[in-house]
């Protein structure tokens, strides 16, 4: 295994090391509003005007939003060493255009929005906790965790749009030819947290005993109290997470931030702008957060284009008892917003690749574009 993908591989176990419950409503039998549940401060620091798009001077609404986090574990493509029978060169050009960083942060649910002025303080109230599917249980405690995401609403809504991967088309009756998705506007301009191997400033919410885990761990900081509180950490290098991943540790923070005594909630957030391109895979929800993969049908034209490719074998556990099947695995384009890869297989179903009795099977007659052995 190389060095690059053996950090790859830490990353999955950190993230793999590990849901939840949540209630929220108005006030019963009061009148007016129901009270927020907490207040949080920040601010957004930096030079925006480098980073907007070419002939553009200032942002059409700048925005903060507070994003939950998803426990997610990447696929084995992305960390796994190729086959001996593969050519490592591409597969690696694949990874690197389709596969994100196994450390980042990984959103899930939006859960508000505030315009902001760049170096003027500003607040966010919620008025309902987590929902459960945000929350990850660790012995008796559940937590959540959160970033603020600076973005520009250039489609005006008011609120941060999650974006997906875009996969190409599958063939098939499942699979018709699908439009020319097109990508939510908003751009993000950085966040507080972004990756476990950086600094960060984060929110979270603890029900219960707190124990820690793979869930972006904080590994040498004092645990999170209960409730909402702002912590943070310093980050740990891919190196340090691999070496504590071959022990069966979580890596140490190189340093901490703790909530502030009996304030857990008057520490100010600050969000540094930064190029979008660096920070934007923390508005990109993954297609799914338990590794597995969904291979598709290749349709009888080419829907790859002139994305980046590779032909490899598939990993055992998928192959089963089709171990000479061969995949192939195509990245998204460099303009997508998000970071993706599909597979595609000339024999399998669309539930089980390595089935009995085949939903397609093109083994015999590929179709005139497929490009890998058969």
């Amino acid at each position: 295994m190389t060095r690059a993908r053996a950090r790859i591989a830490a990353g999955v176990a950190v993230s793999a090391l590990v849901g939840g419950f949540a209630a929220c409503g108005k006030v019963q039998g009061f009148g007016g509003a129901a009270p927020p549940l907490v207040t949080f401060n920040f601010d957004v620091t930096g030079d925006l005007t480098p980073l907007l798009p070419k002939g553009e001077t200032e942002p059409v609404s700048l925005q903060v939003a507070l994003v939950w986090g998803a426990q997610w574990q990447q696929e084995p493509f992305c960390f796994l060493p190729p086959d001996p029978r593969d050519d490592a060169t591409t597969v690696a050009a694949v990874v690197a255009a389709g596969c994100r960083d196994p450390f980042a942060f990984t959103p899930a649910l939006v859960a508000g929005n505030t315009p902001v002025t760049i170096g003027t303080p500003a607040t966010m109230s919620l008025f309902s906790l987590p929902s459960a599917d945000v929350m990850v249980t660790s012995g008796t405690g559940r937590i959540a965790y959160g970033t603020f995401v600076v973005y520009d609403d250039r489609d005006g809504s008011g609120t941060l749009e999650l974006a997906t991967p875009r996969r190409t088309r599958s063939g098939g009756p499942q699979g018709p030819p699908m439009p020319d998705l097109t990508d939510s506007p908003d751009i993000v301009y950085g966040a507080s947290f972004v990756t476990m191997t950086a600094p960060d400033e984060r929110v979270a919410y603890l029900e219960g005993t707190y124990l820690i885990s793979g869930f972006y761990p904080r590994n040498g900081c004092p645990d999170p109290q209960g409730s909402f509180s702002i912590v943070g950490a310093g980050g740990f290098s891919a190196d340090d997470a691999m070496t504590a991943s071959a022990k069966g540790q979580l890596p140490l923070e190189s340093s901490c931030i703790d909530p502030l005594p009996d304030h857990p909630l008057d520490r100010q957030v600050s969000i540094a702008v930064q190029d979008h391109q660096s920070a934007q895979e923390v508005s990109c929800v993954q297609r799914a957060n338990d590794s597995s993969v969904r291979y598709r049908e290749p349709p009888s034209d080419d829907p790859v284009g002139q994305r980046i490719t590779a032909c490899a074998h598939l990993p055992t556990f998928d192959a089963q008892n089709q171990s000479s099947l061969i995949q192939l695995v195509v990245a998204g384009q460099p303009t997508d917003r998000c970071m993706g890869l599909t597979h595609y297989t000339l024999r399998g179903c669309r539930e089980n690749v390595a089935c009995p009795v085949p939903d397609w099977d093109f083994t015999a007659t590929p179709p005139a574009w497929w490009p890998c052995p058969h």
